[in-house]
C-alpha cells in the first residue's frame, strides 16, 4: 500500500484502491484497542439523483438516508448488533447532511468483526415486513426530537437561513414522508449511492497492513463502479427572515445566532483552510478569553452554555452560536453592532500565532484516541480531503485573512436569530 507519512507526530497513514473502495489504514502500535469505519457519500440532502446523466433525476422522501441506515442493521437471519456484542465489540452507525458511516469498535476478534462490517454493509435485507415495523420506531424518533428545544432551535433557524437547500429538512425526515418509503426505493437508493466507489474505510489499531490487505480482497465485493448524478440546489439565495421565534414554556429561552457565510467554492482543501480560518477567528472574537464573551457574559446576556459552530460544505456554510439567554434580542443588538465592519478589533498576530499553535495541539492529541482519529480523518477522507496538509494549511494562516473574513462573515443581511421561550 502506498504511505503517507506525517514526521512530526510520527504517524504513517497506509491507503490503496481494494476492488474500487478507497481503504485507509493508521497502524498503532501497542495499542489493544481496533477502530473500523465504513462511510458512505449519501447523506440526508441527496434526495434527488440517478445513477447516470442518461437517466432523469428522481425526488425521494425525505429521511430515506437515515431510514436506509436503520434497515441494513437487519438481516434475515437477525440483527447485526447481537453478531457484534457475541463478539466483544461495540457498533454504532449515522446520518448526517452529507454522509453515512456505520462503524465498531472492539478489543478483540477485530477480524472477524471487520468482516462482518463489510458484509452487512454489502448485503442489503429489506422486505415488506421489515420496512413496516421501522416506521413506527422511526416514527417515535422524529416525534421525540420535535420535543427537543435544542433540536427545534436549531432547525427553525436553517428553515429560514435557506429557502430550498435539503439541509434546511430533519435527517430523519417527517411522519408524512417516512411512511412513503418502500423496499422498492431502499434499494434504489442503496444501489445507487452504496457502490465502492462512492465509500471509503477505515481502519486504525495494531495490525498487520499486509495482512488486513489480502483480507480485504476477500471481505469486499466486486461490484459495479460509477460515481451518482445529484440535483442541485440554491444555497445563496436569500435568507427567509432574520428573527423566527417559537414557544416552549422554557424557564430561561434558547437561542442560536448564525451568519450565513456564501463562499465561492474553490477546492475541496480550500474547504479545510477556510475551516481552520473561522475557526481561529470564532476563538479569538467568540471564545471565552474574548472581549466580547467577557462584555455579554458580565451584562447578563449568556451564560456558561454559550458555544459557536462553524460548518462547511461545497454547497453551504455557516457559523453558528448560542446557548441559553434571558434575553436573546439584546445580545443580536449587541453581537451586530459589535462586529460592525467600522468597528476595529484589538487583535494581534501574536493572538493569532497562540490559536494556531492550540488547534495544532489538539490535531496532534487526537491521534491518541482511537475512536476519535477514526472518526475524524473519515470525515475528510471521504471527500478527499488531505488531512496530512492540516499543519501546512495552519501555518498558511494570518491575521489578514482574519480580519477579512470577519469583516465578509458577520452582516446582518447574512443573520437569523432562532429563538424558543
Amino acid at each position: 500500500m502506498d504511505v503517507r507519512k506525517l514526521d512530526y507526530i510520527n504517524e504513517d497513514l497506509y491507503y490503496d484502491n481494494i476492488n474500487g473502495l478507497k481503504t485507509y489504514i493508521l497502524p498503532k502500535k501497542e495499542y489493544n484497542k481496533y477502530f473500523a469505519m465504513i462511510t458512505v457519500d449519501y447523506g440526508s440532502k441527496d434526495i434527488k439523483f440517478s445513477k447516470s446523466k442518461e437517466e432523469p433525476l428522481k425526488e425521494y422522501p425525505l429521511g430515506i438516508a437515515h431510514f436506509l441506515e436503520h434497515k441494513l442493521f437487519e438481516e434475515k437471519e437477525g440483527n447485526i448488533f447481537n453478531q457484534f456484542s457475541a463478539m466483544g465489540a461495540s457498533p454504532n452507525a449515522y446520518t448526517n447532511f452529507e454522509n453515512t458511516s456505520y462503524y465498531f469498535s472492539c478489543t478483540s476478534n477485530f477480524e472477524k468483526c471487520l468482516e462482518l462490517l463489510i458484509r452487512f454493509v454489502f448485503n442489503p435485507y429489506f422486505t415488506n415486513e421489515n420496512v413496516e415495523k421501522e416506521k413506527g420506531i422511526i416514527e417515535q424518533e422524529i416525534k421525540m426530537y420535535e420535543d427537543n428545544p435544542g433540536f427545534k432551535v436549531y432547525f427553525n433557524l436553517l428553515q429560514n437561513m435557506y429557502k430550498s437547500h435539503p439541509i434546511k429538512y430533519d435527517i430523519a425526515g417527517t411522519v408524512e414522508s417516512i411512511y412513503k418509503i418502500t423496499p422498492e426505493m431502499l434499494y434504489h437508493c442503496y444501489n445507487t449511492f452504496y457502490n465502492p466507489q462512492n465509500m471509503a474505510l477505515v481502519i486504525v489499531g495494531d495490525v498487520d497492513v499486509n495482512k488486513i490487505k489480502e483480507n480485504l480482497y476477500e471481505f469486499i465485493p466486486q461490484k459495479e463502479l460509477f460515481t451518482p448524478v445529484l440535483g442541485q440546489y440554491d444555497s445563496k439565495d436569500n435568507i427567509v427572515t432574520h428573527l423566527v421565534e417559537n414557544s416552549m414554556g422554557l424557564s430561561v429561552p434558547n437561542f442560536i445566532q448564525g451568519f450565513k457565510d456564501n463562499f465561492t467554492f474553490i477546492s475541496k482543501q480550500e474547504l479545510l483552510r477556510r475551516k481552520l480560518i473561522i475557526n481561529i477567528l470564532s476563538r479569538l472574537y467568540l471564545g471565552r478569553t474574548s472581549d466580547f464573551f467577557e462584555t455579554v457574559y458580565n451584562k447578563g446576556l449568556i451564560n456558561d452554555s454559550f458555544s459557536y459552530e462553524y460548518a462547511i460544505e461545497e454547497e453551504y456554510a455557516y457559523l453558528l452560536m448560542g446557548g441559553e439567554s434571558k434575553n436573546p434580542k439584546e445580545f443580536n443588538k449587541y453581537l451586530l453592532d459589535h462586529f460592525s465592519l467600522n468597528r476595529e478589533e484589538n487583535i494581534k498576530t501574536s493572538d493569532v500565532d497562540r490559536v494556531k499553535k492550540a488547534l495544532l495541539g489538539s490535531y496532534a492529541y487526537r491521534f491518541n484516541s482511537i475512536d476519535g482519529i477514526g472518526n475524524f480523518i473519515s470525515k475528510y477522507l471521504i471527500r478527499d480531503i488531505d488531512i496530512f496538509e492540516y499543519k501546512s494549511l495552519l501555518e498558511s494562516i494570518d491575521i489578514s485573512l482574519i480580519k477579512e473574513y470577519k469583516n465578509e462573515l458577520f452582516k446582518i443581511n447574512n443573520s437569523v436569530l432562532s429563538i424558543i421561550e
